[in-house]
């Protein structure tokens, strides 16, 4: 790809990878990070950085639309921090999947012409 592809597809990868994430621990109920990371990557052939994601989860606490907690590894027994889906997070993942679908929509019309 060529410098100014990568930076738009990144840009679009930024954009969605939220309600990526919203949608991923809708799905499951509650998950942790590296589930999060994985769901993702084997849903789009691509995973987010673990800073990238830890950024979004970060974010997503911080706006209300998560909590997460402290348990105790259902494989490991290692101590994992696991997020769940707020009612906010819930009105937020509604909203940007309406959105997602007008704007794929729009492109659809705009590329038929």
């Amino acid at each position: 790809m060529v410098a100014g592809e990568e930076r738009l597809v990144a840009e679009v990868r930024r954009g969605l990878l939220a309600l990526l994430v919203l949608a991923v621990i809708a799905s499951r109920g509650e998950a942790h990070g590296y589930a999060i990371r994985k769901i993702i990557g084997s849903s789009l052939g691509w995973e987010p950085s673990e800073s990238t994601l830890y950024d979004v989860l970060r974010r997503l606490e911080r706006q209300g639309m998560t909590v997460s907690y402290w348990a105790e590894g259902r494989l490991s027994g290692a101590a994992r921090k696991y997020y769940r889906i707020t009612s906010l997070g819930y009105k937020a993942l509604e909203k940007g999947v309406s959105e997602l679908r007008s704007f794929h929509e729009a492109i659809e019309s705009v590329l038929e012409g």
